[in-house]
């Protein structure tokens, strides 16, 4: 196995070297953020992008979405909202960026990691509407679960050895993935994945969700919560990420923080196997 510093150099060089968001992409995070910004302004920014535009139409008039009728960009912003529009705009960046990479590890697969990633996505955004009065907030939660095991990717790419042997110590000893990336490698994905959400400068509570997603922390916003519960369920669901062959370790004192009961998250998802099929669009878009 690898020296620590050699592992951190690796990972450190390999963040670094992956892309940027698009610059349209940003640009639309900050119209978002921006309390003097109108949806013309975000109108403008999306319609130079041809690409974004044609992904996000086809997003918003998929059965993702169950619109009644085809809408336009501009009906859509208005209809939907610029924060729902804005978490549209992220996902396909995100998804562009890495759900198209050439990994080189034989025994991880990306159909199961990008099919958990999506199902905690959706399982977030449910929970999200159990607890949350404000519903322009649930599309952030859909983001952070997508995100929260990106890391894996990029052990992946930059240490698809090491990381094979990972998956390889997991399996014969039965670990969760952090416990056996952390044993081979001294650092897990989930950290690793919040090194490569600060690159692409977004939010706190992302970075915060992608980090601490399976050690939450009272003091950690509510949207880190929901993701480690997303995590836990999508699991017990049988939604397993690949390399994880155990299901992860759920912090019971979640019910109580997010005032939600095990009946009330398992009522959101019982849909999810449709949920899924519908959501599917975004890893095609």
């Amino acid at each position: 196995m690898p020296a620590q510093n050699d592992v951190n150099l690796k990972l450190m060089a390999s963040i670094e070297k992956m892309p940027s968001l698009p610059t349209t992409v940003t640009k639309v995070i900050e119209l978002a953020n921006d309390i003097n910004s109108s949806p013309r302004d975000l109108l403008k920014v999306i319609q130079l992008d041809p690409v974004l535009t044609a992904k996000v139409l086809k997003l918003i008039n998929s059965a993702f979405f169950g619109m009644p009728n085809k809408v336009s960009l501009k009906q859509a912003v208005v209809m939907l909202g610029i924060n729902t529009i804005k978490n549209l705009a992220l996902s396909t960046a995100i998804i562009g960026q890495m759900g198209q990479s050439k990994i080189k590890v034989k025994n991880f697969d990306q159909h199961l990691f990008w099919q958990h990633s999506l199902c905690a996505a959706i399982a977030a955004k449910k929970i999200c509407r159990k607890i949350e009065p404000d519903p322009r907030l649930a599309d952030e939660y859909f983001v952070a679960g997508l995100v929260h095991d990106i890391g894996k990717i990029v052990m992946a790419l930059a240490l698809p050895q090491w990381f094979a042997a990972t998956i390889d110590h997991a399996r014969a000893n039965e670990l969760s993935s952090v416990r056996a990336e952390t044993d081979k490698m001294g650092i897990d994905h989930a950290e690793v994945g919040s090194l490569l959400a600060q690159k692409w400068s977004l939010s706190e509570n992302l970075v915060d969700a992608t980090h601490y997603h399976h050690v939450p922390e009272e003091n950690h916003h509510r949207l880190v919560w929901v993701v480690h519960l997303a995590n836990c369920w999508v699991e017990k669901l049988g939604y397993i990420s690949s390399k994880d062959f155990v299901e992860s370790w759920l912090d019971e004192k979640a019910y109580e923080i997010l005032k939600i009961t095990e009946e009330e998250i398992n009522a959101a998802l019982k849909n999810l196997p449709e949920e899924i099929e519908k959501a599917t669009i975004f890893l095609s878009s």
